[in-house]
């Protein structure tokens, strides 16, 4: 899926929440204390380190922090939802 539109970049994102997620149970389990802030930081990250290009591209595409957010908190459901009997 190509990066330059922003359904792109949205799977983009969402790919590497997951991979956040599976790397670092304990931040985002059915255990961790702070999962929300933790998924919400991890978004801010994404947003923080974003290169030039990147920059550019998201603003051509109207893309914001919120909707970084929003898509890490959906990788976050999903990953949630796989891994319900396994975290548990």
């Amino acid at each position: 899926m190509s990066k330059n539109s922003k359904e792109g970049v949205k799977h983009a994102i969402q790919e590497l929440a997951m991979g956040n997620y599976r790397s670092y149970p304990g931040d985002y389990g059915v255990e961790a204390k702070d999962t929300a802030a933790n998924v919400q930081s991890l978004a801010r990250g994404y947003w923080d380190s974003r290169e030039i290009k990147e920059i550019q591209r998201d603003e051509k595409l109207g893309i914001n922090l919120d909707d970084y957010k929003q898509w890490t908190q959906e990788a976050f459901v999903v990953f949630m939802k796989e891994n319900e009997y396994s975290l548990s």
